[in-house]
């Protein structure tokens, strides 16, 4: 049987992708038309021009599937029209399970985040915690939101499991941490801010979502969250890897200001800032879950820090995004 994939020319569906083809899998991805798809076909994968907007395009789809892989989603902490952002996490992920349901499809992997937990400041949230009532970004507030939308579907007898990933980062893109990792390293990030964040590597997320497949419970959510670590403390490690001095640490109040500057100056040149204030948001609040049920109940073994880093910055050092060769690798 084939397993659609929406969102698999994205940074974590495409790991889904990547994951599912290498253990043989039939796979069928929704693209937009003008999405880059060259690189999956190259692996075998069919495209099937759609947009998750659009039910019936999803609906054609699936035809002759088995499993629907939702992972279509705006991952970003700046966008210049939040009503986009919820039409997409929103309409996008109810039209999807519409489709799925309609076209009876034996199981839905749903790709939330662990931002959705909404643990209180300073707490450690887990699938059971309650929504502390209020949102530190726009993209927090979507997912949410959504997440609702997936419940409702699985009350109504839809077989969903939920994944809800920490911040992902690793080879394949640069969200999250990535960009700032890439511009401290070649010298082009004035300061690191503090802040605790849940992080898992990219290979680990592919890995929980083809376990919460094959293993997960109808109707449970699963956290993918591999460490905890000061954002700070991140960028210092990877640029004491490279070989570079680290930026130095500012407070977060001077964050805001940067990120206030940086998203005006956005707004007259449409390009993203180098800084947003949900990214200082979320930082000040601090994001903190535990993702050991994958561990318990899918089987997961996250990989370690010391060795997912040096496979970032290699990767970014290939794809020519350093200035200059990781110390390690020389």
């Amino acid at each position: 049987m084939t397993t659609l994939v929406t969102g698999g020319t994205g940074y974590v569906g495409g790991a889904i992708v990547r994951a599912l083809r290498d253990r043989g899998a039939q796979v069928r991805v929704l693209a937009r038309r003008n999405s880059k798809t060259d690189w999956l076909t190259k692996m075998g994968v069919e495209i099937v021009q759609g947009d998750i907007l659009d039910q019936s395009s999803i609906e054609a789809a699936l035809d002759g599937g088995d499993t629907l892989y939702h992972a279509a989603a705006i991952y970003d902490f700046w966008v210049p029209d939040k009503q986009y952002l919820l039409r997409t996490e929103v309409d996008g992920t109810r039209n999807a399970l519409a489709a799925a349901q309609s076209r009876g499809v034996s199981k839905v992997i749903y790709t939330s985040t662990a931002f959705t937990i909404g643990e209180a400041r300073g707490q450690i949230g887990n699938e059971t915690t309650q929504h502390r009532g209020y949102f530190c970004t726009a993209y927090e507030e979507a997912k949410y939101k959504a997440e609702l939308v997936v419940q409702e579907y699985t009350r109504q007898g839809l077989p969903v499991v939920i994944v809800n990933p920490g911040s992902v980062y690793g080879p394949g893109g640069l969200k999250a941490q990535g960009q700032a990792t890439v511009d401290a390293i070649n010298g082009k990030l004035p300061m690191a801010l503090p802040g605790i964040v849940a992080m898992v590597y990219v290979d680990d997320v592919a890995k929980g979502h083809l376990l919460a497949a094959e293993r997960g419970s109808i109707g449970e959510r699963y956290i993918l969250s591999g460490i905890t670590i000061d954002a700070a403390e991140l960028i210092q490690k990877a640029c004491q890897l490279a070989g570079v001095k680290p930026p130095p640490v500012g407070p977060i109040f001077v964050g805001r200001f940067v990120a206030a500057l940086g998203e005006f100056a956005a707004r007259m040149t449409k390009r993203p800032p180098q800084l947003a204030k949900d990214t200082v948001s979320m930082f000040a609040h601090g994001f903190q879950v535990d993702g050991s049920k994958a561990v318990r109940e899918l089987g997961l073994r996250y990989t370690p820090l010391d060795e997912a880093l040096p496979k970032t910055l290699a990767w970014y050092w290939e794809q020519g995004l350093l200035k200059q060769k990781p110390k390690f690798l020389a």
